[in-house]
């Protein structure tokens, strides 16, 4: 820290003792830059378009690929982020006044992003061994699918392997591979591990800091592909599913108060190698309470009205008031 410091107060002191720095922070800069963006997206993104393509044949392997090019693309971006702080340090192109300015303005402005491309390496090489370490399991994998009214069960069947829930690497990456196979999202064209950190990401950020209701149905709509009709109110912190948004439906004039969740899938079963998938639907002019919850395959009717914290776990009729949990109906809407 003190090599870097001296930096700024004595740029000449680099420039003497080595001719190298003056090159890549002060000559190439330039040159740097337009190498390690090209480099990154070249190799990262196409070592992750392969293994995204092999997906078809191998979904194991594929996904391995993949996630290796994701890991190479969040690097890049750390590289830049580092390069651009060391171009700060050592570079002899600004006063040191400047300098000051430019490194505390980039530390407000680049740590947030350090921080999330150094969180998303660790999960990405945390998933790359777990999924490594499983990949005989994977293949011992069978499964079933069952459809019970609005919902999908998938049951995976163990066999001889070592998985005994949903939440290893190899009953995660099988759901996935299911996933291709019913297409219930055929619009989403990135795979499901990288499809759900996104989203998540991108929902969080909506659900927390979006304040007009306007922006956030436009936000859902075209990223999480959202179905919403029109004026459709969305409350401040309603989390959609991060894994299937795009089976969520709101018909024009309905609304969900504050806090509210709606989750199409649910991994929550009597058998821990079952995982359930289903629609919910929101008809015309149906009001949905603060900080309910709406559990798969939930239909809430036209004109209903459900209260503050309710668990909704099965149809509400049109035109009908309930609440508690689970949500019974208690009046009707005369």
């Amino acid at each position: 820290m003190g090599i870097l410091v001296s930096g700024i107060f004595y740029p000449a002191l680099f420039t003497g003792l080595s001719i190298f720095f003056h090159l890549i922070f002060n000559i190439y800069i330039t040159w740097i830059y337009l190498g390690l963006v090209i480099a990154t997206n070249i190799i990262g993104g196409w070592i992750y378009g392969i293994g995204y393509m092999y997906m078809k044949r191998n979904h194991l392997k594929g996904t391995l690929i993949s996630l290796l090019g994701g890991f190479l693309l969040l690097l890049g971006v750390i590289l830049l982020i580092c390069y651009t702080l060391l171009i700060i340090f050592f570079s002899t192109l600004w006063t040191t006044e400047l300098k000051i300015i430019l490194l505390i303005t980039f530390i407000f402005a680049a740590t947030p992003f350090l921080i999330l491309s150094l969180e998303k390496c660790f999960d990405i090489a945390t998933f790359f061994r777990d999924v490594w370490r499983q990949r005989a399991d994977f293949y011992k994998l069978t499964y079933t699918i069952e459809e019970k009214g609005k919902l999908t069960y998938i049951h995976l069947q163990k066999n001889d392997s070592n998985i005994s829930n949903m939440f290893g690497a190899a009953a995660m990456l099988k759901i996935q591979e299911v996933m291709y196979t019913l297409r219930l999202n055929p619009e989403v064209p990135i795979s499901f591990y990288f499809k759900s950190a996104f989203l998540l990401l991108v929902t969080e950020l909506v659900r927390n800091f979006t304040a007009w209701p306007r922006t956030r149905n436009r936000l859902y709509r075209s990223i999480a592909k959202v179905k919403l009709g029109k004026d459709v109110c969305l409350g401040q912190w309603t989390r959609v599913d991060p894994l299937f948004p795009d089976l969520i439906e709101f018909e024009d004039g309905s609304g969900v108060g504050i806090g509210c969740q709606l989750l199409t899938h649910n991994f929550i079963q009597k058998d821990p190698l079952t995982i359930s998938m289903g629609p919910i639907k929101i008809e015309k002019n149906a009001r949905i309470g603060a900080f309910c919850t709406i559990l798969p395959g939930v239909t809430i009717g036209e004109g209903a009205i459900v209260g503050a914290g309710a668990v909704v776990t099965d149809d509400i009729p049109p035109h009908s008031i309930a609440f508690g949990v689970p949500a019974k109906v208690v009046d009707t809407i005369k």
